[in-house]
């Protein structure tokens, strides 16, 4: 009796069943790529933040020490606030449109302080990209 239908059958078998969890795995991967990606984003965003606040700083000390006028120093201030809340507004809009319609529904983040929070949420993933010690 011959029964090379039961060897053709186990290796349909065999190659649905690898293929299957190849696209599993593959799709794992994907999803934990996009994540990184966003984190990675919005923690490089807050380190621009953090350096345009040094920036700022500085400048309010050099107004301070060649004793500008008040009226620079709140100009300064206004404009440097205004500035800084276009970057965080143009930073989520950036995000939301770069990340495919398909996965944009399941992103938590609507505004800045709900990124903050997804990043918060993110910390570990976020300090082992910078290797900071937890």
């Amino acid at each position: 009796m011959d029964i090379w239908w039961l060897h053709a059958l186990t290796f349909i078998f065999g190659y649905v069943t690898c293929k299957t969890f190849y696209f599993l795995r593959a799709t794992r991967i994907s999803l934990k790529l996009l994540k990184s990606a966003r984190v990675t984003y919005l923690l490089m965003a807050t380190r621009a933040i953090e350096q345009y606040l040094t920036a700022a700083g500085t400048m309010k000390y050099y107004l301070e020490e060649s004793q500008a006028a008040e009226s620079v120093s709140q100009s300064f201030d206004l404009r440097f606030n205004v500035e800084l809340d276009q970057f965080r507004e143009n930073v989520v809009q950036n995000l939301l449109h770069l990340t495919p319609p398909t996965f944009r529904e399941n992103l938590p983040i609507k505004n800045w302080s709900s990124a903050m929070e997804y990043l918060e949420a993110n910390k570990l993933e976020a300090l082992a990209f910078w290797r900071i010690d937890r």
